[in-house]
């Protein structure tokens, strides 16, 4: 076998190399009963025996419990006495006793990393049932142990300065909750995610499984928190380019995309979004004009609505509630005619009247059926009251009857949990158990 100059150990020992001396490998090999967790199945003096003959190998011993006090003093006196270079210890996982084989390896003056292990419990008695096979698979553990241990070389433990910092890479609700717990403990975390903001998929859920919660009401919170919290770094629009270095000390480097805003100035109102130039957005290109196809009366209409207001892109939300009041929800050419008043693109009014639930861009019936479907009248039986009031008006959620009476709605919570199940007809809230909505809707009939 080619002889290995072997690096010096920094302490001293019976087993440091002097002056670069180059030397023959000494191995124990030292096999564990483990009461009888390994010797119900397998021959531990055989295997004990045929180690001894395996090269390098100068002393082969068992004994019930290598992990006893006991048993890591033989290691220690056989080490002492008999000049080992390295230690093959056939035992348990080394996830259990590792560490307590080293120190009983570094306390006899050896270095700790020239201790190897051979798992014959977890990978050969306990998924045998024929004690030869474990036998001759417990030697084969054994036999590669001791080769490697004979190439072994001796390490060195070094401290380093660690920098105190973490980097989250993705800011959905796994991230972000990451992030919080760590900077809660006191540490500096860098969030970054992809997208322009955070909470990745669960903000685009209506409900999280299995408690059927509202999953804004679940995330929400932890965005604000994730983004006013002193020792999060947040870092949208950004991906991580590279990261080099070793545990402690990674040097990340990210590339942060353009945004072309103003972040201390930005209210997220999304009107810069929707008048980007450099977007495709055929809205955009439509010439500022007054729509062809509104009618005189329903100019005067919405003259008066944007008179009550005044001519203020900034109540342009204002405007839109009285327009969808007044025809029970946004016609499109009355869209147009408010941003041809108001002197703002079509397309920016578009993206707030699409972005509120409040506002329809569908007509709608005279009365608004809303049924809450959030977690405790879900519990107490919202599904089956709707299933009533669809039978009983011949629609589906989001649909509105021919004669154009009823529009069927669901919401997530209307904040009255304590009356569940909860139906608001226009604005009146009722509690409404299953059974009792035809006659709910039979009162507004009647009226």
């Amino acid at each position: 076998m080619a002889k290995e100059e072997r690096a010096p150990e920094t302490e001293g020992g019976a087993n440091a190399s002097e002056q670069g001396e180059v030397r023959e490998p000494r191995i124990g090999v030292y096999v564990c009963h483990c009461g009888i967790n390994i010797a119900y199945m397998v021959d531990v003096r055989k295997v004990a025996e045929v180690a001894g003959t395996f090269p390098n190998v100068v002393v082969a011993r068992t004994y019930p419990y290598m992990c006893s006090d006991p048993g890591q003093s033989l290691i220690r006196d056989d080490i002492e006495k008999s000049d080992l270079t390295g230690v093959v210890v056939a035992a348990c996982s080394p996830r259990m006793h590792e560490p307590t084989f080293r120190a009983a390896v570094s306390d006899a003056g050896v270095n700790p990393y020239l201790l190897d292990m051979a798992n014959i419990r977890e990978q050969c008695s306990w998924i045998h049932e024929e004690p030869e096979a474990a036998t001759e698979k417990a030697i084969d553990l054994v036999r590669a142990a001791v080769a490697r241990a004979s190439h072994l070389s001796p390490l060195v433990e070094r401290e380093v300065p660690v920098t105190p910092e973490s980097l989250v890479v993705g800011g959905g609700i796994a991230g972000i909750q990451a992030a919080l717990d760590i900077a809660e403990a006191g540490y500096r975390v860098h969030l970054v995610e992809k997208e322009p903001t955070i909470g990745g998929r669960m903000a685009q859920l209506d409900k999280t499984f299995p408690t059927l919660d509202c999953s804004a009401c679940i995330l929400t919170p932890r965005m604000v928190d994730a983004s006013r919290h002193p020792n999060i770094e947040l870092a949208t629009y950004s991906e991580v380019k590279e990261v080099e270095g070793y545990i402690g000390n990674f040097n990340a480097t990210l590339t942060r995309k353009a945004r072309y805003v103003d972040l201390e100035k930005c209210t997220n109102c999304g009107l810069c979004y929707a008048s980007c130039p450099v977007r495709n957005v055929p809205q955009l290109r439509e010439p500022v004009g007054i729509p062809r196809d509104l009618s005189e009366k329903d100019r005067t209409r919405l003259d008066a609505i944007i008179a009550d207001h005044g001519i203020d892109a900034e109540l342009l939300i204002q405007i839109l509630q009285d327009v969808n009041i007044e025809y029970n929800y946004l016609p499109v050419d009355a869209l147009k005619y408010v941003a041809f008043r108001l002197g703002v693109r079509p397309a920016t009014v578009y993206h707030v009247a699409s972005f509120y639930t409040a506002f329809s861009l569908e007509p709608r019936g005279r009365k608004i059926v809303k049924v809450c479907t959030g977690t405790a009248c879900h519990a107490r039986g919202a599904v089956r009251v709707l299933e009533e009031l669809e039978r009983r008006l011949g629609i589906g959620p989001g649909e509105t009857t021919e004669d154009m009476a009823y529009t069927l709605l669901t919401v997530n919570c209307l904040g009255c949990c304590a009356l569940g199940p909860v139906v608001v007809v226009d604005n009146d809230y009722h509690s409404v158990v299953p059974g009792d909505a035809d006659a709910m809707l039979a009162r507004y009939e009647t009226a």
